[in-house]
């Protein structure tokens, strides 16, 4: 037996209710089952029953065994003295508040179907427990589970954003200038790029704005690119010339060079491409988080802003310092920019509706989310031919789904999971 799968036969009253009797031999009827109460203190809030002549209004917990209450220390915490009823599996021990009053208990094992159990342990223990009978699922309950996953996902990352917000003292544009970056390195380079951004104050390169080769003389720099000496390389003399003089000027401090990845990747994503094509970004656009968030624009006016493409100077033929190639316009593409969408933009609106209290921003992150085409992925491959994923938002809510309730095997939180059990 376990503590979720009694969570979930208390929550969804799957029980016998006939005749409930405490172990004193006390009537029990249950008059209200409370709320789930995923945070610290009782089980279900704000629950309801009567003993005897006596109702009771107050928290009720869940365990496997009385004892359980020791071995979480319950008897040591006050907010545990609101418990009205201690519903157990097995009742071995007779509990007390803190105060030493005796705790009415309700013993569920005479009352359990424990052929449903077992029919719980076998769906939980597939890799994905509703892989094979989600299509059996109404599709109401499949695009409720997804919208919630989406939030939960967007909620999620926003947790992640406020904890550095808060550490800029609400630097909204630098920060939004760290997950620019981080998703722009792709998944390979995104922690060095995060990294290189941190490192540089966005006030610098702003005061360099229309400057686009002291612009890419400090990320460069800061990326930790221009250390070496290539006497032949004038371009790549000027911009460590540059750095150096930015670097005493403000104190910079670089990344170390050896965290950036080139191996096993397409020339047109190497770092060194990716960081010249933010350099142009910052140099073209005035208030990177304004434009992108407040300002929402739409998703046509998003692709435009984003689609940079390098179509002359030194990267035109060129996708590191130390050698030469044919020419070729070094673009960023739809599949980067619906990822910025992804993983930077609406991350940022659905944090600062939150941070405004303003709802329109929050739906807007998730709308801007439906105008993104679905990721591809082993995620998403997983479930593309029993699910409807048509868009970003629908990829978001599956991916959140399977790392958050699917691996760890919370069936008995998600809709989709709790429909198939009772069935």
């Amino acid at each position: 037996m376990t503590e979720d799968y009694l969570h979930y036969i208390w929550k969804y009253k799957l029980f016998n209710q006939v005749g409930l009797k405490t172990t004193e031999k006390e009537e029990v009827e249950i008059l209200n089952f409370g709320f789930h109460n995923h945070d610290s203190g009782p089980d279900f809030s704000q629950g309801k029953v009567k003993i005897g002549e006596t109702l009771w209004a107050g928290n009720i917990e869940i365990h496997i065994r009385s004892s359980d209450w020791l071995r979480h220390n319950h008897q040591l915490d006050e907010a545990y003295d609101t418990v009205v009823l201690h519903v157990v599996y097995e009742h071995d021990q007779v509990i007390r508040t803190t105060k030493g009053s005796v705790i009415p208990t309700l013993e569920l094992r005479s009352l359990i179907d424990l052929c449903h159990f077992e029919n719980y342990q076998q769906f939980i223990f597939s890799s994905v427990p509703c892989e094979h009978s989600i299509k059996e699922v109404p599709a109401i309950i499949v695009s409720s589970m997804m919208e919630q996953m989406v939030s939960e996902r967007l909620a999620a990352k926003a947790a992640n954003i406020k904890a550095d917000l808060k550490a800029t003292h609400f630097d909204w544009e630098q920060v939004f200038f760290h997950y620019l970056a981080k998703a722009m390195g792709m998944k390979i380079n995104s922690e060095p790029m995060f990294q290189m951004a941190k490192n540089t104050d966005l006030n610098i390169v702003s005061k360099l704005r229309g400057n686009q080769q002291s612009i890419e003389s400090v990320l460069f720099g800061q990326a930790g690119f221009l250390e070496k000496e290539i006497p032949s390389n004038s371009y790549y003399t000027s911009l460590k010339k540059e750095y150096e003089y930015q670097q005493s000027k403000h104190n910079l401090i670089p990344i170390q060079k050896v965290f950036w990845k080139f191996s096993k990747l397409r020339p047109s994503n190497f770092p060194t491409v990716r960081i010249a094509q933010l350099s142009r970004l910052l140099s073209h656009t005035s208030g990177l988080f304004h434009f992108f968030v407040v300002a929402q624009p739409s998703y046509q006016d998003i692709q435009k802003q984003l689609t940079i493409s390098i179509d002359q100077g030194f990267w035109l033929n060129h996708y590191t310092f130390e050698t030469a190639s044919s020419q070729k316009k070094k673009s960023i593409g739809k599949s980067m920019v619906d990822s910025i969408i992804i993983n930077t933009i609406a991350p940022f609106l659905y944090t600062y509706g939150e941070y405004k209290d303003n709802k329109e921003c929050i739906e807007r992150a998730i709308e801007l989310l439906g105008n993104v085409p679905p990721e591809q992925n082993k995620i998403t491959r997983i479930f593309q031919e029993k699910v409807k994923i048509q868009n970003a938002a629908d990829s978001q809510g599956i991916i959140q789904c399977y790392t958050q309730y699917c691996v760890p095997k919370k069936c008995l939180d998600c809709s989709v999971g709790v429909h198939l059990l009772k069935q």
